[in-house]
């Protein structure tokens, strides 16, 4: 990484860490009040504001830092989450999804879920939390690449960076995960964290591997996030 995409990460970081302390102080001043924690629209307006801000920086300085931007935003996102129990960014992937650019990656997404008996928006929220749904996301930890996060090397069938044909064969994977375990919950987990983790994590008792805080919050997400917008997914 450059010399500016450190100088860029790191001050993203900083004020990823401003917000999570200014948030979470306010959440004990009130708490030291008496009262249970509600969170003032003065700081959800603010913490709102600089977390689209942070959104937009990241994308201005070029796709290698959107991702650290997203991550940003993301803990932002999880402090609001753990201190009220919502989310103040929950309903951008359904802001983003009525906007032209994404028409047709929509639409592929939507007809992949019909090609594959999946529920209506699953693949388009689970693309959204995968990439932003954009098909030049890439996780040099991993090597997920594209649209789906698609490793290679557990899926040497498929080009990644093809957005169409990584949509139509995610989706194909997610409908087999969910026959292998039963629920759109489990798929979803299995998607994240790996089909033969969730096989052993669930012959357990839910005890061993210990699910990774990552996935709980993975699968929670996307499932909260398409009911708090009508697609409730039994």
């Amino acid at each position: 990484m450059s010399a500016r995409g450190l100088i860029v990460v790191a001050s993203l970081g900083a004020i990823a860490a401003a917000l999570y302390l200014a948030f979470t102080r306010q959440a004990q001043a009130s708490i030291s009040e008496g009262g249970p924690f509600v969170s003032s629209t003065a700081v959800v307006e603010w913490v709102d504001r600089a977390a689209r801000e942070l959104v937009v920086i990241g994308e201005q300085a070029g796709a290698e830092l959107a991702s650290a931007a997203d991550g940003a935003v993301g803990l932002v996102d999880d402090t609001i989450y753990q201190a009220t129990g919502s989310r103040i960014m929950s309903a951008r992937w359904l802001e983003q999804s009525y906007t032209p650019e994404y028409r047709p990656l929509l639409d592929a997404m939507r007809a992949a879920e019909v090609k594959h008996g999946i529920p209506y928006d699953l693949i388009v929220r689970l693309a959204w939390q995968e990439s932003r749904w954009n098909p030049a996301a890439h996780n040099a930890g991993s090597n997920a690449s594209g649209i789906m996060q698609i490793v290679p090397r557990w899926h040497p069938g498929v080009d990644p960076w093809d957005a169409y044909a990584a949509i139509d064969y995610g989706a194909g994977f997610l409908a087999q995960l969910y026959r292998q375990f039963g629920t759109w919950e489990l798929a979803l987990k299995a998607y994240n964290w790996g089909p033969g983790n969730v096989k052993a994590w669930l012959d357990s008792g839910r005890v061993s591997p210990t699910e990774p805080i990552e996935t709980q919050r993975y699968s929670a997400q996307i499932l909260s996030d398409l009911a708090d917008a009508g697609r409730v997914i039994a």
